[in-house]
């Protein structure tokens, strides 16, 4: 991938910690290994993969090892894929090297309420089920009001291994339970998935709130995106600035057919926000040294 010095300079050390490949139950147009050389090469420090339906950080051992220079991570979704709200698997998927664990994300009970069922209405799948092998419900953290045993049990996990917890797709009023929660558990790594999202479009000053509980705002380039509900980025540059750059990271949530590449997205999602007055160094906070941090890398 060809860019002007500049833009090299810009790109150099950065750290997606949002992308979707290759393995999926939804068709998507790369793999990681193909985009951990093509993030090496531009200068790439490090590519956080997500998955909503396995366990992906086994397989990201083989990429690091193919593609030395740049390092490659996954995590989990508690999704009913590996059981929901499973402890067993967020203490596999830590053994297997995993840097995030994410509440549910498309079967989470929130987002079934927004898209009416829990899939991802744009998205093809790589083979097309005929049934509907999940209860529609969704899934929500709470029960009777209060945060359930076996998250407690999962924040404990997440909080031993000192890895980041995702909030995904659940509610508002859940994630500020998960919030309490997380900080009674000793969790030092939050990160508030998407707050521009669709389904997570959380106002800025909750945002802010979340911030002041310990969290991280996760602003993705896919919540600009014009093909679906588009988010005003004044508003995100908004919520930048009264969060601060200090509590907030940059991602794309790209490898959909009709997004940008992930790195051209990561570019222009750069040159928009400094456009909207964002400094190159609140970039370099937010693309570099918050999701270093996040990952351990420091």
């Amino acid at each position: 991938m060809e860019f002007p010095q500049q833009d090299k300079d810009l790109l150099h050390g950065v750290i997606d910690l949002h992308i979707h490949t290759m393995p999926s139950v939804y068709d998507r147009p790369f793999d990681a290994l193909a985009l951990s050389r093509q993030g090496r090469a531009v200068g790439y420090r490090a590519i956080l993969f997500k998955c909503h339906h396995a366990i992906n950080a086994d397989c990201m051992y083989i990429v690091r090892k193919t593609f030395p220079g740049i390092k490659a991570f996954g995590g989990v979704v508690l999704n009913y894929a590996v059981g929901g709200l499973n402890p067993a698997a967020v203490d596999a998927a830590i053994g297997l090297g995993a840097k995030e664990v994410w509440m549910p994300t498309m079967n989470a009970a929130n987002h079934v309420k927004v898209f009416g069922k829990a899939e991802y209405l744009w998205h093809k799948r790589v083979i097309e089920s005929t049934r509907t092998p999940v209860p529609t419900s969704g899934l929500t953290i709470l029960v009777d009001g209060e945060v359930r045993a076996e998250v407690h049990e999962i924040l404990g996990l997440i909080a031993d291994a000192d890895v980041v917890l995702g909030t995904g797709h659940i509610s508002l009023k859940e994630v500020y339970a998960l919030l309490k929660a997380a900080k009674d558990e000793g969790v030092k790594k939050i990160l508030v998935t998407h707050p521009e999202w669709e389904a997570t479009t959380w106002p800025v000053e909750d945002q802010i709130k979340m911030a002041e509980m310990g969290a991280v705002m996760e602003h993705c380039f896919n919540a600009l995106m014009p093909f679906r509900k588009s988010y005003n980025p004044s508003l995100m540059v908004e919520a930048i600035r009264r969060v601060g750059a200090d509590r907030c990271v940059m991602a794309t949530d790209f490898g959909q057919w009709r997004s940008p590449h992930p790195i051209e997205g990561m570019r222009h999602f750069i040159h928009l926000m400094m456009q909207l007055g964002i400094s190159e160094r609140e970039i370099e906070v937010m693309t570099k040294e918050n999701p270093a941090r996040l990952l351990g890398l420091t």
